[in-house]
């Protein structure tokens, strides 16, 4: 694994600490894509679309982003540095144009916006892995 898992939701921190290069912030999702187009700016592509599965912005507190540094080969067709830049910009955009929901904070709910947002990262996961 030759890429990092940018993530604020703890069950991905958990499922792949231990056997990926997790960075884990406790921050809002909107922050993840922020440090994501750092990341970017410092060399990085995204492995995986900021906006991927049919969850809008505003319904889920979790986002998880795989982000590869620009050397090297890829075995796992990532997107270059301007298409990177382009897709989180436009994430940015869209995460600032929805009306964001006070959330339920109920345990439940968070845990299945937790299970979702996992499930999606794994799927990515596993095929940057091959």
């Amino acid at each position: 694994m030759d890429y990092t898992i940018l993530t604020n939701n703890p069950k991905v921190n958990e499922k792949f600490g231990d056997s990926h290069r997790v960075s884990f912030y406790d921050v809002p999702a909107e922050s993840i894509l922020s440090i994501a187009a750092d990341m970017i700016d410092s060399g990085c592509v995204l492995l995986n679309h900021p906006l991927y599965g049919s969850v809008k912005p505003n319904e889920t507190p979790y986002k998880s982003l795989l982000l590869k540094k620009k050397a090297g080969t890829y075995t796992w067709d990532a997107v270059s540095s301007d298409e990177s830049r382009e897709l989180i910009n436009k994430a940015i955009t869209a995460y600032n144009k929805f009306t964001h929901k006070k959330e339920d904070t109920s345990h439940d709910l968070l845990l299945d916006y937790q299970v979702v947002d996992l499930s999606l990262l794994a799927s990515a996961a596993e095929a940057a892995d091959e």
